[in-house]
């Protein structure tokens, strides 16, 4: 009997430790699919021209960022570009910031994660009277986009020095920022509002040239900002922030290294450009990096520089950003 009783006991000490040691393993298996990762890839889209130089260097290298494999593309018109969003294909992009607006107030689904380029548009003149900004009054100005970011960050900056843009000035406008160097190496315009990488190449051939005013140090006044106004902005879909926020910030981090690199390698910049496709030609790159304003600054860090921005384009066009200010949970800081 005493054999007996041993002999069911150790059977149920074994069978006890068994079922402990599976269940160790079982939850030695959860723990280990928890912490590995599912791998994916995410497609990013930058549009041609200086957000794809900001950029070149972590589209050329930044394959992949832990388990996630980004797909990079260059958008080569705006239009393309704006049709994509608003379908909500890619799950990064770089656009205009007010087409960031647009579509969160189109409830597409995406949110910003910072800025990777602040504004880049300058006055310039061939006419030697034109010495200062209030010298312009009477003149004719040649501008791009109507009723566009261009053509509302110029308007901002004279009514903020006191010069009424439908009054005091005539802006001709032209429809694409290519079609502005050829009117002023020809001679056409002697007043125009042009954007870098634009303005390094007229320079090279217009020498009497003059900048008369840099609409973003004017822009820094408007906002009370460092910065001035936000021209190029990233975008990250909301699912993906949600699912994984821990590549969002990584994704930002390295946004904000490369823009760097490419500020402190700007003799490099322009071969790798042109080996991705940017059409931006390699020889004016490392030029017009000079006065470009590539900087990426995180969101977490400009929440009050967006909202004052979307303020000043909604008092002169609401559709350009969607009908309305969004509300502060455009931004991924407030998630």
């Amino acid at each position: 009997m005493g054999k007996k009783l041993i002999s069911v006991l150790t059977a149920a000490t074994m069978a006890a430790a068994l079922l402990m040691g599976c269940g160790g393993n079982n939850t030695a298996e959860k723990n280990t699919a928890k912490t590995t990762k599912e791998a994916k890839t995410i497609n990013m889209i930058v549009p041609d021209g200086l957000p794809a130089v900001a950029l070149s260097k972590f589209m050329t290298d930044t394959k992949k960022i832990d388990n996630v494999t980004i797909n990079s593309s260059i958008e080569k018109t705006t239009e393309a570009l704006s049709t994509a969003i608003m379908k909500g294909e890619p799950d990064v992009a770089v656009v205009p910031s007010n087409l960031a607006a647009q579509a969160y107030n189109k409830k597409v689904g995406y949110k910003i994660l910072g800025t990777v380029g602040w504004g880049s548009m300058y006055l310039v003149s061939t006419d030697s009277a034109v010495k200062q900004l209030s010298d312009i009054k009477g003149k004719e100005v040649y501008c791009l986009g109507k009723g566009l970011t261009p053509d509302i960050a110029f308007k901002s900056v004279l009514k903020q020095n006191n010069i009424d843009a439908d009054k005091d000035v005539n802006i001709t406008y032209v429809s694409a920022a290519s079609e502005l160097p050829p009117v002023v190496i020809g001679g056409k315009a002697k007043l125009a509002v042009v954007p870098e990488p634009a303005l390094t190449a007229v320079k090279a051939k217009k020498k009497d040239l003059n900048v008369i005013c840099n609409l973003n140090d004017e822009w820094k006044k408007i906002l009370d900002s460092d910065y001035g106004f936000p021209q190029s902005t990233l975008i990250v879909k909301e699912s993906l922030l949600k699912n994984d926020k821990e590549f969002v910030n990584k994704l930002a981090d390295s946004a904000k290294e490369n823009v760097k690199w490419v500020n402190d390698n700007k003799d490099k910049v322009g071969a790798m450009s042109e080996k991705l496709g940017v059409t931006v030609k390699a020889v004016i790159v490392a030029k017009a990096l000079e006065d470009a304003n590539l900087d990426f600054v995180n969101i977490k860090d400009s929440e009050k520089v967006y909202t004052k921005y979307f303020e000043e384009l909604n008092k002169y066009q609401p559709k350009i950003i969607g009908g309305k200010v969004p509300d502060a949970k455009i931004f991924t800081s407030q998630n």
